[in-house]
């Protein structure tokens, strides 16, 4: 069975882009981290997106407030940016980060992005401690210049493909 991934992205700086063997690949610090562990109970049990999403975005705050930092406030164009960002790797086999630069601008005048990605069926709270045990993914979260969330989850096969866009000024 192949573990449910897990990636992070921020800004252009941090993605490496190469070419090998005519494709394009698109690797972040810290990806080699395992996924987080599948949910038990079948398609049955899982939550509907918006409601794992929303999971999601409180375990984020949670473990913010852990650290000492502000809670993320929610951005409905940050959502709107996960969404079409997951629709975008739907039935891929591979999660690659697409440029930030558009989300900085539809999310204007805001000026910084960073995006965590899963495909999972896993629970949330797994997740969220799976994007902690990366040091890619814990920067985007405990950044305090990191300022907005929003998470777009869709259906993906039997798992959740979602997008986490962090947004600040």
């Amino acid at each position: 069975m192949r573990m449910p991934e897990v990636r992070s992205g921020r800004a252009a700086a941090l993605l490496i882009m190469s070419v090998f063997a005519g494709a394009l690949l698109v690797a972040c610090a810290g990806d080699e981290t395992p996924g987080p562990t599948p949910r038990t109970g079948g398609a049955a049990a899982e939550p509907a997106p918006e409601v794992y999403a929303a999971e999601l975005v409180d375990l984020t705050n949670a473990a913010r407030a852990a650290e000492g930092l502000d809670p993320l406030a929610e951005s409905e164009c940050a959502r709107t940016a996960g969404l079409e960002r997951a629709a975008a790797l739907v039935g891929r086999d591979d999660l690659t980060h697409a440029p930030l630069a558009p989300v900085i601008k539809d999310c204007a005048p805001l000026t910084m992005a960073a995006e965590n990605l899963v495909n999972s069926s896993a629970e949330p709270a797994d997740v969220v401690d799976a994007w902690l045990g990366s040091p890619g993914h814990r920067a985007n979260i405990v950044d305090p210049a990191l300022t907005q969330i929003g998470i777009g989850c869709i259906p993906d096969g039997e798992k959740l493909l979602c997008s986490q866009v962090f947004l600040g000024p």
